[in-house]
């Protein structure tokens, strides 16, 4: 059956952009280190990654991978989301596109899990997911994994 995820990067005081996000910045001002799990360590937009995801951080990825079938991003992400659907045939559709992408389709009540990624940093500054955001969720738990880079926790939107 398909299902509609989202999932995004924060660090752990909240934030999943630093200051000053901007094009060839998209994750602000020291926002890199936000993926690092992605790229298996450090890297800078000034040196770009080299390596990739391992141990539970590639376990992660390949989980959600093997259960794509269609990915959602941009300002029409919601008008698209029952087309993707069908796309998918009996795999998922995940939403992409970052904090305002996924703070629209969470308030539509389009998501049906979403994965919050923890980086172990504080930013201290930037975006977040959860500004100016008006609707009470509900979560139910469903995982966790950890990894040197990042937390994964997959939470069931329940209403």
């Amino acid at each position: 059956m398909t299902k509609v995820l989202a999932g995004i990067t924060t660090s752990v005081d909240g934030y999943v952009a630093g200051p000053d996000d901007r094009p060839g910045q998209g994750l602000g001002e020291g926002g890199e280190r936000l993926h690092y799990w992605v790229f298996g360590g450090p890297w800078t937009y000034d040196n770009e990654p080299e390596g990739g995801a391992s141990g539970e951080d590639a376990a992660w990825l390949q989980e959600v991978m093997s259960r794509l079938g269609a990915v959602v991003s941009g300002r029409w992400t919601y008008e698209a989301v029952a087309r993707a659907k069908e796309a998918a045939g009996d795999k998922d559709v995940h939403i992409m596109g970052g904090a305002d992408v996924i703070r629209q389709a969470l308030e539509a009540g389009l998501v049906e899990e979403l994965t919050i990624i923890v980086a172990p940093v504080v930013l201290g500054g930037g975006k977040r997911l959860f500004d100016g955001f008006s609707r009470s969720l509900e979560l139910e738990h469903i995982g966790l994994r950890q990894s040197p880079h990042a937390t994964f926790i997959d939470y069931r939107v329940k209403n």
